[in-house]
């Protein structure tokens, strides 16, 4: 399925973030020449990635439900968040990961 991605979004600011992966779409706060400066079109890549590995209910189920769990484990929403299985896997290969030629 193709991706599409919105640039100058409103929807991830409504959870206090920069982007968010809502499979099949990007959404980015950022316009595109910003976005294409940072590494956060590839974090967001990643989690395309995932959703397309675990498919979707799955990701998105265990996404939420360890956001819930280390929110109660953490007391801390950013904690619990970094803490989230998919979130770690995305920010150590975001450095590394090549965007396909359609994205850039």
């Amino acid at each position: 399925m193709k991706i599409k991605i919105k640039y100058d979004s409103w929807v991830p600011q409504l959870m206090g973030w920069d982007g968010i992966t809502l499979y099949p779409f990007i959404f980015m706060t950022f316009s595109e020449k910003k976005a294409k400066k940072t590494k956060l079109l590839h974090h967001e890549w990643i989690h395309v990635n995932q959703v397309r590995k675990e498919g979707f209910f799955k990701f998105y189920f265990s996404y939420i439900s360890q956001a819930l769990f280390n929110l109660l484990r953490y007391g801390n929403l950013k904690k619990a968040y970094r803490n989230i299985s998919y979130e770690k896997e995305a920010y150590s290969k975001e450095e590394k990961i090549k965007l396909p030629r359609e994205l850039i």
